[in-house]
């Protein structure tokens, strides 16, 4: 102990702890190359494909099945896509690049699929909604996707 009573860690204690900090620094590069570079374009377009599918069923009558069929296909293989990503690298990715600081971001972005779904409800009824939502939604998935990307390839 010194003379104001803290405890002064010995040299065993600081390379333990220097250990831990490499690792974990090692980890966060890891995870941050784990995120494909296909990964923002195909998760948003199968996520539009399958809301679009869903919308779409009933207006083609005769077709129904085999539109139902690749909706939920494309709908299986989002979440799988998701899966993976997630799995490799430890976190979702859209949640680790938060726009800080700008309204459009953090709030607006996120409600445009619903209100295109909204306007395109209002214009062509249900399937209207589900084809707008899915769409814009898979925009902006795609966006968030790859600016999470981006971001996580400058901080490695």
């Amino acid at each position: 102990m010194t003379t104001s009573g803290a405890m002064r860690p010995s040299a065993d204690s600081a390379a333990a702890a220097l250990r831990t900090a490499r690792a974990a620094e090692s980890a966060a590069r890891q995870s941050a190359h784990a995120v494909p570079a296909w990964f923002p374009a195909t998760h948003g377009l199968l996520l539009a494909a399958a809301m679009s599918g869903f919308g779409l069923v009933r207006e083609w009558p005769g077709r129904e099945g085999w539109i139902l069929a690749a909706a939920l296909l494309c709908a299986g293989a989002f979440l799988a896509v998701t899966w993976r990503v997630q799995h490799a690298s430890g976190a979702a990715p859209w949640f680790a690049g938060r726009e800080r600081g700008t309204a459009w971001g953090a709030c607006v972005l996120p409600l445009l699929p619903f209100a295109a779904g909204l306007v395109a409800a209002l214009l062509w009824g249900t399937a209207g909604a589900f084809v707008g939502f899915g769409v814009v939604a898979g925009a902006v998935s795609w966006l968030r996707a790859g600016r999470a990307r981006a971001g996580a390839r400058e901080a490695s």
